[in-house]
């Protein structure tokens, strides 16, 4: 019986009516699809009787053992020994379906975001990030990250999994998401760069307002930024979490420091 290791954060899930649920939420049938961390493989034998192809990149070499049987009997399914984040992606056109390992979340998420052959994510993460996600303007769980995956993805909460369906029982419970890439988006490449930017720079340090974190990122003449505010209909002393995304948007579009 394989050990959990904690240095990968491994949580696994056996039950198998909620795997083949997040399987059919993730609408990968005919598709190619990448898991990040296989582990034993149990999402992965759901997922490679519906896609086409099953790319999974697994961290943890000891799994060698278990995961070859199961690519040994689906020609359809290849294992990668690695970690994900530092990996090329192939060209084409992938989904990622995965229980993702808590501690690089944001990261995973972030990679999905840049790579384009990436369209749709189904993942179970935390509950917190998952309501960070989903959040809106002026709540407490409302960053950077709300912003920035509202704007390149419609985002739907699919199901809540309590802490108890894992083994070992993690300190807290999960959530399903999915994901789905907008096919066109307000800003061009250029600004979206900026629009990123801009949004870190915003959320910096939350108790400061927007005018004080944006002097500290770009060094600008207070009043100037006074005037700036003021032609998107925003008061001085507002802090980006009362900003909503389209907001953000039309500031990508007018760069303060152009």
């Amino acid at each position: 019986m394989h050990q959990a290791k904690k240095k990968f954060g491994q949580n696994f899930l056996k039950d198998h009516n909620l795997l083949k649920k997040i399987v059919s939420s993730a609408k990968i049938e005919g598709l190619d699809v990448i898991e990040v961390g296989p582990g034993m493989g149990a999402l992965t034998q759901f997922l490679v009787l519906n896609a086409r192809t099953v790319t999974a990149y697994e961290i943890d070499t000891s799994l060698k053992p278990i995961l070859a049987k199961f690519e040994n009997n689906h020609p359809n399914l290849k294992i990668i020994y690695g970690d994900f984040l530092d990996m090329e992606i192939p060209n084409g056109t992938f989904h990622l379906v995965a229980n993702i390992p808590y501690y690089i979340t944001s990261s995973i998420i972030f990679k999905f975001i840049e790579l384009p052959q990436m369209k749709s994510a189904t993942i179970m993460i935390q509950k917190e990030v998952a309501d960070r996600i989903n959040a809106k303007p002026n709540s407490k769980q409302y960053n950077a990250l709300s912003i920035i995956l509202q704007y390149y993805c419609h985002v739907k909460k699919v199901m809540d999994v309590p802490r108890h369906m894992f083994t070992p029982k993690p300190n807290v419970d999960s959530v399903v998401i999915r994901l789905e890439k907008y096919d066109t988006r307000p800003l061009n490449n250029e600004q979206e760069l900026y629009f990123i930017e801009l949004i870190k720079h915003a959320f910096k340090q939350k108790r400061k307002t927007l005018i004080n974190n944006l002097y500290e990122a770009y060094g600008i003449d207070k009043e100037v930024l006074i005037t700036y505010l003021k032609t998107f209909g925003l008061d001085e002393k507002i802090r980006a979490e009362a900003i909503d995304v389209q907001t953000f948007i039309e500031m990508a579009k007018k760069p303060i420091n152009k």
